[in-house]
């Protein structure tokens, strides 16, 4: 499948509208992780040891009972725990900011989904946590 530029570019708004809370809400000076356009999660914190990916949403955060993610995002966001860092998922739906945190016990219904039709984790919205983000 070609890569879709508009839906990227959309996906680089939302990160540059949310990243200022989000360095706020988590009390961290993240850094874009700028390898390529392909790295697998947004931002890093060094320092206290966190990684943030933002998800934009086009949809309400009541749309949907589950929000998914894709099953890479999961599996590098599982490596960075074993390196000590905390990995935050953070959802940008267009009526609230919800975030949660990656653990290695959780457990997620996954199927083959989406755009590109590859595996995903489906994410209840009603395990996730209201960000307050102040404009």
């Amino acid at each position: 499948m070609p890569f879709n530029h508009e839906l990227w570019n959309l996906g680089q708004q939302i990160e540059d509208k949310t990243l200022p809370h989000i360095n706020k809400h988590y009390e961290c000076q993240f850094e874009k992780n700028l390898n390529d356009i392909f790295d697998v999660l947004d931002f890093k914190d060094e320092i206290n040891k966190k990684i943030v990916e933002i998800k934009g949403r086009r949809n309400r955060s009541d749309t949907y009972e589950d929000t998914m993610i894709s099953s890479i995002k999961i599996t590098e966001g599982m490596k960075q725990i074993d390196l000590g860092y905390r990995v935050f998922f953070v959802f940008v739906f267009t009526d609230k900011t919800m975030e949660i945190e990656l653990k290695e016990d959780q457990e997620w219904k996954c199927r083959i989904s989406g755009t590109n039709s590859i595996l995903h984790y489906f994410i209840p919205v009603a395990d996730l946590s209201e960000i307050n983000i102040d404009d």
